[in-house]
């Protein structure tokens, strides 16, 4: 079954409001950026794969954020043309 914007709105949004999820996010994060102000300057690499480690967490919740506002923007335009 193919979930319709509004569904995956509503469910985007009970994500980024459920506590463990952002708990579990928030905890990954700072053991990231952990792990990385331990690297030295020279690692280039392990450096490299932190920082998109953290860039893909950040893009994750984005994307979700972007299925709420994408359905709140349709959502007004439809008034907009029903008025």
């Amino acid at each position: 079954m193919s979930l319709t914007p509004e569904m995956k709105a509503r469910r985007a949004r009970e994500i980024l409001e459920d506590d463990v999820f952002l708990e579990a996010v928030e905890n990954a994060k700072a053991s990231v950026i952990a792990q990385w102000s331990l690297t030295e300057l020279n690692e280039t690499t392990t450096r490299e794969s932190l920082y998109h480690q953290c860039r893909g967490l950040d893009e994750v919740l984005r994307h979700l954020r972007t299925l709420i506002s994408d359905w709140a923007v349709d959502q007004e335009r439809k008034k907009k043309i029903r008025t």
